[in-house]
């Protein structure tokens, strides 16, 4: 069976996404349009279930629907995606369409596109941010690729507070990876009302040789994003060639210390 898994930013597509893998006896394939320049989620999905396979729209079309139809497989689908241009590749497919929604919402023009509505996280927003996450309007996207940075996490986690705090503005969604200083990969998320989570060391190999050369970025969703301030607020996250060099040395000494 192909499931295409639509939601509102925050919704818990990608949770639900796993819970459904974690289910799977037999492969699974991942689907996600128009994020692989940000593919914090399909990464954190693999990074959990390292044998799924993740499809890209690098490749041609006509061998993304060959692989598709051979497997089990999740498309999900951003919510800022005109359901227009992928209508196409969904009829061809016969996709069973879900909704994640959170309850008590009704009568929007996903209800009418899915053939099975299942509820979502349970975030609060007025009626005013309602319509607006609906109807695409108000919300902001604001994406950086931080791939070869790395963080300071004290500077990171006060830059975090600062951020789904409202110091640049009404978060909705955020979610991140960042490379530290460590040599640790871990992922960042927040939901709007819902209550806030730690970070979460990935099962990645530390990285003490320099730059890592694997992909780290943030994406938010919100309303009345002050971009330039996140961004130079992140940038003086990151560390120097000089300071990374410095601490990268005494993690690998630390370390050597505690296999003697």
């Amino acid at each position: 069976m192909i499931t295409a898994v639509i939601g509102l930013p925050g919704s818990g597509k990608t949770y639900w996404i796993g819970e459904q893998i974690a289910r799977q006896e037999t492969p699974v394939l991942y689907f996600s349009p128009k994020t692989e320049s940000i593919p914090i989620d399909s990464l954190c999905l693999q990074n959990e279930f390292p044998h799924l396979q993740i499809l890209s729209l690098e490749q041609e079309n006509e061998e993304v629907i060959s692989s598709l139809k051979k497997t089990t497989a999740y498309i999900e689908i951003p919510w800022y995606l005109d359901l227009l241009g992928i209508e196409p590749l969904l009829q061809e497919l016969n996709c069973h369409r879900v909704a994640l929604m959170p309850p008590g919402s009704q009568n929007t023009g996903w209800h009418a596109w899915v053939d099975e509505v299942i509820p979502g996280n349970n975030f609060e927003y007025n009626q005013h941010n309602r319509g607006a996450i609906a109807d695409n309007n108000d919300l902001k996207l604001h994406r950086a690729i931080l791939t070869g940075e790395v963080l300071d996490f004290a500077s990171l986690k006060t830059f975090w507070d600062e951020l789904i705090g409202g110091a640049y503005g009404t978060m909705i969604r955020v979610k991140a990876i960042f490379d530290l200083a460590d040599g640790q990969s871990i992922f960042g998320e927040f939901i709007h009302n819902l209550p806030p989570k730690d970070f979460k060391a990935l099962n990645v190999q530390r990285w003490l040789e320099g730059r890592p050369q694997r992909f780290s970025g943030i994406e938010i969703v919100g309303c009345n994003l002050d971009k330039n301030a996140m961004v130079e607020t992140l940038e003086d996250c990151c560390l120097s060639d000089l300071a990374l060099n410095h601490y990268q040395q005494q993690i690998k000494e630390s370390l050597e210390s505690e296999l003697e």
